[in-house]
């Protein structure tokens, strides 16, 4: 994915111009899926019916994601 979701307690410019879209911390899962889509079709990538899509076209969320390399034992028997 091209594109990188941050929370922020207040944001005052949600695209940085490097690849980061910042949206409020206080968001739901759903709101944060709907702010996400607002900013990428302001940047002009055209959207899905469901779900956000980057430039790239792969799904973008805000969900944080553990690199492979970095899951341990316990992570993983936890299904992450």
């Amino acid at each position: 994915m091209c594109i990188r979701v941050r929370r922020a307690p207040s944001v005052t410019n949600p695209w940085d111009g490097h690849n980061t879209i910042t949206i409020p911390a206080a968001l739901d899962a759903a709101r944060a899926l709907i702010a996400i889509r607002a900013v990428l079709r302001e940047l002009g990538v055209l959207q899905p019916e469901f779900g956000a899509v980057c430039w790239c076209g792969a799904p973008v969320t805000d969900e944080v994601r553990i690199p492979l390399q970095r899951r341990t034992p316990e992570v993983m028997a936890h299904g992450t």
